[in-house]
């Protein structure tokens, strides 16, 4: 298929903190005891993430999967939907996580794309990962009322079980750790080393290939000229995930 890449305005709050957020939805009553049985399930998986977390130091070809494994399973317990909440990548260090909130020009529903910092996959420390991730959801919960990280933010925390440290717009957590930042350094090296074309996370789910600014900004989407389907970045990942292993599978049996 021959796709061009356009844009799209769409209604957007970005909020940035030591991670980042999601538009205006009360902190309804939830299904409290569903929430804690969901819980005490996701803490099983939880653990393994943790233990393949701790055998992939500072590689993010193993750090990146990991990372979606658990945002898809800090996305199910948050009561969110995964087709309408994404999560992308971006390499900056003045902030941990950003998290774009926009209307669905489709069908109207609220959707947010949520980016993390390459950094933080790298983190040693796993409690920073889920601290980002439980913070950003926290955002995602309690909308637009949760942006000044008070009261509604904070009861989404409670839901979440956001840790403390990653309760506030920033945290002593992911910053002054100079032996961390070392290793930043050395990894950033070694990326440059191994030049373009070589890069473990993919270009399409970067920040600013989706978006082109934080507020008011664009999105980036792809139009089949052809049909006239138009995709996302994230929906066009996808399709070139799923075309990339047909491709696989059909090199296998040819094999």
């Amino acid at each position: 298929m021959s796709y061009f890449v356009g844009a799209r305005t769409a209604r957007l709050a970005a909020m940035r903190a030591a991670t980042a957020p999601r538009p205006a939805r009360a902190l309804a009553p939830r299904k409290h005891a569903a929430r804690r049985a969901t819980v005490a399930d996701a803490a099983r998986s939880l653990a393994d993430i943790e233990r393949a977390w701790a055998r992939s130091s500072y590689d993010l070809s193993l750090r990146w999967p990991l990372t979606n494994e658990l945002c898809a399973l800090e996305i199910a317990r948050a009561e969110l939907d995964p087709a309408r909440f994404r999560v992308g990548w971006h390499k900056c260090k003045s902030y941990v996580g950003i998290t774009y909130l926009y209307d669905d020009e489709r069908d109207g529903g609220e959707r947010g794309d949520v980016f993390l910092s390459k950094y933080v996959m790298l983190d040693p420390a796993f409690e920073n990962v889920v601290g980002c991730v439980r913070h950003e959801l926290a955002h995602a919960v309690a909308g637009v009322a949760g942006v000044d990280h008070g009261r509604a933010f904070k009861d989404a925390c409670d839901a979440l079980d956001v840790p403390e440290a990653w309760r506030k717009a920033t945290t002593g957590a992911f910053y002054s750790r100079p032996s961390v930042q070392l290793m930043w350094a050395k990894c950033d090296a070694e990326e440059a080393l191994r030049g373009r074309g070589r890069d473990v996370l993919p270009e399409l789910l970067f920040e600013r290939n989706v978006w082109d600014a934080p507020v008011n900004g664009n999105r980036t989407v792809f139009k089949d000229e052809e049909s006239g389907v138009v995709l996302d970045a994230f929906e066009m990942y996808d399709l070139t995930v799923a075309e990339e292993a047909r491709a696989a599978n059909s090199s296998d049996v040819v094999a």
